[in-house]
């Protein structure tokens, strides 16, 4: 049913026909003990066989990577799945429904002003898509996403089904991955360590409940802005939400004591940081740290500050440059340094109603540290050295 589908009673019917008979099936098999790569695939194809859409598939994501990894797919060509990754930023599509764990439609994805499109889709054609969240016990795992090559205008009946095939996918995956926990447990704790395991995990659950319940709703007062000033304002406070959120995917709880390893959270955070265009890069290099939750947020926001500050103001429109984070730690002094670097015009006088650099460093002293500001030959460097606790 490519394009613009026929919208008589007869159609509408036999499409919504197709589509229970298609969940009904896969229900049967969902309850199987299959592997999860070969579940997902085979939920792909019929995804794609019943919604006549060519190119379907199931996106992990990957809190350590910041990203959201290919797993299973069909119509794309040899030695994508498994390997393609894509955004999560919320200009990408399948990001955005990772954000606010809600589905996401895009008819005219190359004309579409909000959403970017990924040099995977672009190589394919695709125009329409829509994405869904795979949650497993109330947290987003990943999304499943359809990618037709012609405009396509999803209505209520596709999210639903999308949505049911998604939930299903998701309760095979938490089925699967609580017979994968209870080996584990058997194998390797106590049953008193499996109890706390279980409350800091629901503990955490609760925690990514509540900030996805805040971005959705952040995003709706977006739409709703009048002005453009409005909704970048409101886009800010959606990237500093999601910064804060980033840190606790990387949480570990560790006799009582909330820790972060800083070096996966600064790539996952800068992974979702959008750079507006394909010729600005953002590098990272990061020693492996552990840091206390405390500390770990405030530095992650600085960072976020800094290198949204650069993407914006740091480059020319046709200019193409490089961010650059670095993270480090000083033995002698015990001091925790991160980086922020670019190559662009320099930083200029400060700009009327600008928040950033003010914000970067009330959170230095929130971190009883200090920020310098070193001058280079071209660009911009800012350095903020803190001790890791007080």
């Amino acid at each position: 049913m490519p394009g613009k589908r026929a919208s008589d009673p007869q159609a509408k019917l036999a499409r919504v026909m197709e589509y229970q008979r298609a969940l009904a099936s896969f229900s049967r098999i969902a309850s199987e003990n299959l592997p999860p790569e070969r579940l997902m695939q085979h939920a792909c194809a019929q995804v794609s066989r019943v919604t006549h859409i060519r190119h379907s598939k199931v996106m992990r994501y990957r809190p350590d990577h910041g990203d959201l990894l290919m797993v299973a797919g069909v119509g794309w060509k040899p030695g994508l799945v498994g390997v393609a990754t894509f955004s999560i930023d919320s200009a990408s599509p399948p990001g955005r429904s990772i954000q606010t764990a809600t589905p996401v439609m895009v008819e005219d994805l190359p004309n579409d002003g909000e959403f970017r499109m990924s040099p995977v889709l672009r190589e394919h054609g695709i125009v329409s898509a829509l994405n869904v969240p795979v949650m497993i016990d109330g947290e987003t795992w990943g999304v499943l996403e359809v990618d037709a090559e012609e405009p396509r205008a999803f209505d209520d009946g596709d999210v639903g089904f999308m949505t049911t095939y998604a939930n299903m996918i998701g309760m095979a995956l938490a089925r699967h991955e609580a017979q994968q926990g209870r080996i584990r447990v058997a194998q390797q704790h106590t049953e008193a360590e499996a109890v706390w395991r279980t409350l800091v995990q629901e503990l955490q659950h609760r925690t990514k409940n509540n900030f996805q319940t805040i971005m959705s709703f952040i995003a709706l007062q977006r739409r709703t802005a009048r002005t453009q000033e409005s909704r970048d304002r409101i886009a800010s406070v959606m990237d500093r939400v999601h910064a804060i959120a980033l840190a606790h995917d990387q949480l570990s709880m560790t006799e009582g004591t909330s820790q972060v390893e800083f070096c996966d959270y600064l790539r996952s955070l800068c992974a979702k940081i959008d750079p507006r265009r394909e010729s600005v890069a953002i590098e990272v290099e990061a020693d492996p740290a552990i840091m206390p939750l405390d500390r770990a947020v405030p530095a992650g926001l600085i960072v976020n500050e800094l290198v949204t500050n650069a993407v914006k103001y740091a480059f020319d429109e046709a200019e193409s440059g490089l961010i650059r984070v670095a993270f480090g730690m000083d033995d002698d002094t015990g001091e925790a340094c991160v980086t922020v670097e670019d190559n662009g015009k320099g930083m200029g006088p400060p700009r009327e109603g600008g928040l950033g650099l003010t914000l970067v460093d009330a959170f230095a002293q929130q971190l009883a540290g200090r920020v310098e500001r070193d001058p280079v030959e071209k660009g911009t460097c800012t350095r903020v050295c803190f001790p890791l606790a007080i």
